[in-house]
């Protein structure tokens, strides 16, 4: 491992902060913290997987005033150059009329905010940093507020402030999340989710690790427990910067095997609309006869594999609430993939986005009448799904993104751009006629099991320029998994490829 690239770390600097012990009684101590910040030593000073010099990371630990963590961390910003990274573990407290966010000392008190260090003097310190790539952690309840909460006195954002170029924010929770310190564990849950990543590798993954790789991993881990999800916040490209070696990696030309994919934990809705109750609307037999073919497909073992039982086929649904209720099922009972498909008429809104029609669809009665792209992500948000697949073969279908832009793991294929209107014969649509193509063919030469990404590539390489070219959008995604098998003859089983769901 060690003759695999890194970039320099001459002049890298890292500053660790642990707060464990607290004399407030209203604050529960956390030996966790620690022990983080002396793992995460370990990890980033080993010559075979990362290359900071001891010398140069600093530990601050139980820092008992602001000012222990504000030297450490403006003498590091001063020094470094190629990367900073500043990681903090400790209790998240909120304070002041826009429930800022604050960063725990050992004599931090709940409800005076004075004894410990807000979160703005920290990202101020950092932002001001020359290194050309700088990376911050925070393991701590409410720690998403250091991508979205107000700041006092001020309409600038917190994420605002952090929009600097090269400059990376991982989070271990949402805004109004707590972060979780299991009993009995020697690390926190997300760094030591975090820690296990850096160390034990991402199979599929390059042969080093970027920090939108590392977010990838650990959140897609996360997803099958109940704890919180991390968030990151990643501007000009800072998470392309690789921290470590990637242990897990398999070199090309290896024949490395296949894991049988698992689609128990998936569940997947197909929708197809092509008969209207109002002769405005033209009737649209190829939804109905794609949305079958989709439906078919997924069953296919050879190429998707959902159970019977979990893949729901609406044909013609006759109110929004129709369509609504299986999405709101499928959304509960996914863990691994949530797949919704639809093909049918679509219109624009008032505010710009995206409806689906439905039989009873009438043109002077949208809002009660068609079912909601933004209604859909609401419910697609509560899933706990590893990854979301959003599939629409309708007019204006690009516009979908805008209603997913926020949600996390998210893959959006649209059959056209924003103001374009979706081709079809009689039969079929021509979007979904060339997205069965490459599904049921597969891609010769490409991995063994595909992204959504292959398939999209493919699609685009069959275009031949007479048609509106299909969008796909990525939504918060870190490092995409496989989530099909290439059904081509001379696939290419020395390819790496990192599969989302195994037996």
């Amino acid at each position: 491992m060690s003759g695999t690239a890194l970039p320099s770390f001459t002049s890298a600097r890292a500053v660790l902060i642990g707060t464990a012990a607290y004399s407030s009684q209203d604050l529960e101590d956390i030996p966790h913290s620690l022990r983080n910040i002396r793992g995460l030593t370990d990890v980033i000073t080993d010559a075979d997987l990362s290359g900071f010099a001891q010398e140069h990371v600093t530990l601050v630990a139980d820092p008992r005033k602001p000012e222990d963590i504000m030297q450490a961390v403006t003498t590091a910003a001063a020094a470094a150059k190629d990367v900073l990274l500043v990681y903090y573990s400790g209790h998240g407290l909120l304070a002041g009329d826009n429930s800022n966010l604050h960063l725990s000392l050992t004599g931090s008190e709940p409800d005076k905010p004075w004894t410990s260090l807000q979160f703005s003097y920290l990202a101020s310190a950092v932002k001001d940093a020359s290194a050309a790539t700088k990376i911050l952690i925070l393991d701590c309840c409410y720690s998403g507020r250091a991508h979205s909460d107000l700041m006092d006195g001020e309409t600038q954002t917190v994420q605002a402030q952090l929009a600097v170029e090269g400059l990376y924010c991982l989070t271990s929770a949402p805004q109004t999340k707590r972060s979780k310190a299991p009993k009995g564990e020697k690390y926190t849950a997300f760094t030591g989710y975090l820690l296990a990543a850096m160390q034990g590798g991402i199979v599929g993954a390059g042969p080093v690790l970027r920090m939108s790789d590392l977010y990838g991993e650990v959140r897609s881990r996360m997803r099958a427990t109940t704890l919180p999800l991390p968030e990151q916040c990643n501007k000009k490209d800072a998470g392309s910067f690789p921290l470590v070696r990637n242990n897990a990696y398999s070199p090309v030309g290896v024949e490395l095997p296949s894991p049988e994919l698992d689609f128990s934990r998936s569940r997947a809705v197909v929708i197809g609309c092509g008969t209207y109750e109002t002769k405005l609307l033209n009737p649209l037999p190829s939804s109905l006869n794609d949305a079958r073919e989709i439906h078919e497909t997924l069953l296919n073992t050879e190429i998707f594999g959902f159970e019977p039982d979990h893949c729901a086929l609406l044909t013609d649904p006759a109110t929004p609430s129709e369509m609504l209720l299986p999405l709101e099922d499928a959304a509960e009972e996914a863990e691994d993939v949530l797949f919704i498909y639809y093909s049918g008429h679509s219109f624009i809104s008032d505010d710009g986005s995206i409806n689906f029609s439905t039989r009873a669809t009438r043109v002077d009665r949208l809002a009660s009448t068609t079912l909601s792209a933004s209604l859909i992500a609401q419910v697609a948000a509560q899933s706990r799904a590893r990854e979301h697949v959003i599939i629409a073969d309708a007019c204006y279908a690009a516009r979908l993104a805008d209603s997913f832009a926020s949600m996390p793991d998210c893959y959006i294929l649209g059959a056209t751009g924003r103001t374009q209107l979706a081709m079809a014969d009689h039969e079929h649509s021509l979007f979904t006629k060339g997205l069965l193509k490459t599904l049921r063919s597969g891609i010769p030469g490409a991995a063994s099991h595909l992204t959504l990404i292959d398939v999209f590539l493919d699609m685009q390489r069959s275009n031949d320029n007479s048609l509106p070219s299909p969008r796909l959008s990525l939504s918060q995604m870190g490092h995409p998994r496989c989530l099909l098998r290439n059904h081509s003859e001379s696939a290419n089983f020395s390819a790496p490829h990192a599969c989302l769901m195994t037996a």
